[in-house]
């Protein structure tokens, strides 16, 4: 099992003000869109989101703190809630509820109509040129 606290720089004991504002820096410091989309950045992204989605939240942090498993040398299983609690849409959730924007919105404002908008626009640009053409 990952060792969170580590993945985020911190101690076992350490504040959720601590928590933030560890996960806030390493996630500007790692984003994809500050790196060039590099892979490697990607996935210390990935794991530094996948740390502040367990020790953000209370309920998953007293979890892994019980599990002694995530000490060295030890297999790790995963909860049944695994799939809840790290799915695209919860880590989608976190980071809009963190950063307030980025790459989410563009392709949620995409997903709920841009696209439409856009051809509308040149639609009617297109047709306004065509009516100009047309008079000249």
């Amino acid at each position: 099992m990952p060792d969170y606290y580590r993945e985020l720089g911190l101690a076992p004991g350490a504040s959720q003000e601590e928590i933030k504002k560890s996960f806030r820096a390493l996630a500007l410091k790692y984003h994809p869109d500050k790196n060039r989309n590099s892979e490697e950045s990607r996935q210390k992204f990935m794991k530094v989101v996948e740390a502040y989605e367990v020790l953000s939240n209370e309920q998953a942090r007293r979890k892994y703190d019980e599990n002694p498993s995530h000490a060295p040398g030890h297999a790790w299983t995963p909860p049944a809630d695994f799939g809840t609690v790290y799915s695209y849409d919860e880590i989608k959730r976190q980071y809009r509820q963190t950063f307030r924007g980025g790459m989410w919105d563009i392709s949620d404002a995409a997903s709920r109509g841009m696209w439409k908008f856009t051809v509308a626009l040149f639609c009617g640009l297109a047709a306004l040129v065509a009516l100009i053409l047309l008079a000249s």
